[in-house]
């Protein structure tokens, strides 16, 4: 991040990281979710060295409204989310569009996740772009994503509107090489403070304004330089695409060796530059539409064609030849190719099958020795005692792999969701519904969005057991401080959890060790079968994140097998129920076997056996 004038070797995310840097960020208001963790994470490094306020905000929503008030005081400052996070700051995104966000210069980053590879779904957050009337960049390659950043924040400074910068999940972690430009040294100056910075009584007018703006960006784009393409003159076939689907489009146009296949990639999607593209629309036959996720640009270039005296033929996810889930990869984009062109291509088909073959079914488990296993051990547990009538409602984080462990998690939506479903649940008595109910949620979801499901479940009185796994950090993204993480900064004060829920009155409160899983197991039994509203705070553990504090640390309870005790295949529970990666079962001798070297030696093994098979080691 320091070097200048050079070729350096980054990621998507470093490299925008970059272009916010010379593009003189001030000011950086993050709320982490993989693929987008990376920016803020390393503006964080940045921020001594070049007199960046960065944070961690407690959520999206907050950290776009901490960003937009940087940027009113003439301050430029990014916003860097993933894709759900923009849903939790749409709201405020849908009435800044309005009031502007000043002279400073305010970015919007998200980072979408096709496939779902960190996410519980794989949305297209471009839609918020055309829902706001805001300027869309989609960057192809790393350099674009630097360079991209940097035109965004001219683009946002000279019409005063917040710019949304699109990643996906392969350009925010893959890396190539970055020509870098220089840092500027920036002025520490507060400009005029934008007035009636609201919409009422006439938020007709500035829609109107707005509209003003955006044809006015539209013909910005017209002459964009990041708009390029390849052989469109001569060719019978003309690929449009987008974002990082457009280095797939090489690949696959340079194996087929074609003179006839043209390239046209588009990086500013929204508003498009509708000259630009008309003209090679005229000059073809037929179209292939490339990009991830929805026929965003797809849909938005035919509706353009009805203009055209002739209609070059689509072809793209509309009809088929590009599936409409899942990432983009040269295959794909190749295979679409070779069926426009009527060829074959029998040598990938192969390559695909035999891969397919060898590819090992790895299921997503909790780490070793980690306590969210013994809260779902135990909610097993007391499933099984209540004779199955009992539903979990959960949130995103590491405890959402409750769904992979028995399917002991029943549903999981959204951050903060857990707690509003089961209030609903809660209210369901007078229906007949006569399940338990449990609410899950970790420390820092807790304070992302729960607060507001907690207060209306208290003031609805709803039936319902709400526990929070508080392991003190943002474990799923890389340990990210929050609000109650156990670790803060001088300048940042700790929030209690345990002070706001006893504010809140729940009817029960008590706290837990989620290391210990049978007093967890008693605890929950019990909580679940009181009335009204309770909340159990649970002490857990991320083994990782203690490891990262004390190299080299290991628990104190080593364990082992008592070969003796062990009833071998007519159990099993140890290796195959409970799921620890560190417990396996050996095949030739028909024994469970403790792996030494991924056991973390908490000890939570040994209340699991029904034998007591499983014992202290020395």
């Amino acid at each position: 991040m320091d070097e200048s004038k050079r070729d350096t070797i980054m990621s998507g995310n470093e490299a925008i990281v970059r272009g916010a840097l010379e593009a003189g960020i001030g000011f950086c208001a993050s709320y982490p979710g993989t693929p987008s963790t990376e920016i803020a994470a390393n503006l964080f490094k940045a921020a001594e060295e070049h007199d960046i306020y960065v944070e961690w905000s407690t959520n999206e929503k907050v950290a776009m409204e901490a960003a937009a008030a940087a940027s009113w005081a003439g301050i430029p400052a990014l916003c860097s989310m993933k894709s759900l996070g923009l849903n939790v700051a749409s709201d405020f995104l849908l009435n800044l569009n309005l009031s502007g966000s000043g002279k400073g210069g305010l970015v919007i980053v998200v980072c979408d996740d096709p496939k779902g590879h960190s996410s519980s779904n794989e949305q297209d957050s471009r839609f918020y772009a055309k829902a706001a009337q805001i300027p869309l960049l989609e960057p192809s390659t790393y350099q674009e994503a630097k360079d991209v950043t940097i035109e965004a924040f001219k683009l946002s400074q000279k019409y005063e509107v917040p710019v949304l910068v699109r990643s996906t999940t392969r350009l925010s972690h893959s890396r190539g090489l970055v020509r870098n430009g220089n840092i500027p040294t920036k002025e520490k100056k507060i400009l005029a403070f934008p007035d009636r910075l609201y919409n009422v009584p006439s938020p007709h007018l500035r829609h109107r304004d707005l509209l003003e703006k955006m044809e006015k960006v539209e013909k910005d784009f017209e002459g964009s330089q990041f708009n390029v393409g390849d052989n469109v003159k001569d060719a019978s076939i003309l690929v449009i695409s987008s974002g990082i689907s457009s280095l797939y489009t090489q690949e696959a146009v340079q194996y087929l060796e074609s003179d006839k296949i043209g390239h046209m990639n588009v990086v500013t999607t929204h508003p498009l530059p509708k000259k630009a593209i008309t003209n090679r629309l005229e000059r073809v036959d037929r179209i292939l539409f490339v990009e991830e996720n929805d026929p965003f640009m797809e849909d938005e270039i035919r509706s353009l064609s009805v203009e055209l005296k002739e209609v070059p033929q689509f072809f793209g996810k509309r009809t088929g030849h590009i599936p409409r889930y899942g990432e983009m990869n040269t295959d794909v984009v190749l295979k679409a190719l070779l069926k426009l062109t009527g060829q074959e291509d029998t040598e990938s088909a192969k390559e695909e099958s035999t891969s397919s073959n060898i590819v090992v079914d790895r299921p997503l488990t909790f780490c070793a020795g980690c306590t969210h296993r013994n809260f779902y051990w135990a909610i097993r547990t007391v499933k099984k005692r209540l004779g199955g009538k009992l539903v979990v409602a959960g949130d995103i984080g590491c405890y959402s792999l409750g769904v992979f462990y028995d399917e002991a998690m029943d549903t999981m939506q959204a951050m903060g969701s857990g707690i509003g479903a089961g209030t609903g649940l809660g209210q369901l008595q007078r229906f007949g519904f006569d399940s338990k109910v449990v609410s899950v949620a970790g420390d820092s979801t807790f304070f992302h969005a729960c607060l507001p499901g907690l207060i209306n479940a208290k003031h609805k009185n709803a039936d319902l057991t709400f526990v929070i796994l508080d392991n003190a950090t943002t474990a799923m993204t890389g340990y990210q401080v929050h609000p109650g993480s156990s670790s803060q900064e001088e300048n940042l004060t700790r929030v209690q959890i345990e002070k706001l829920v006893n504010a809140i009155e729940p009817d029960f409160f008590s706290a837990g060790d989620a290391t210990d899983i049978k007093s967890l197991t008693e605890l929950l039994h019990s909580a679940v079968q009181k009335d009204g509203l309770k909340v159990l705070l649970l002490d857990s553990v991320c083994r990782l994140e203690e490891v990262k504090r004390k190299p080299g640390f290991v628990g104190a309870t080593p364990v082992e097998i008592d070969k003796d005790l062990c009833k071998r295949e007519k159990c099993k529970i140890c290796a195959v129920d409970f799921g620890c990666p560190a417990l396996i079962w050996d095949a030739e001798t028909n024994y469970p076997v403790v792996l030494d070297h991924a056991c973390v030696q908490c000890g939570a093994c040994i209340a699991v056996c029904p034998h007591n098979a499983i014992v202290e080691g020395k």
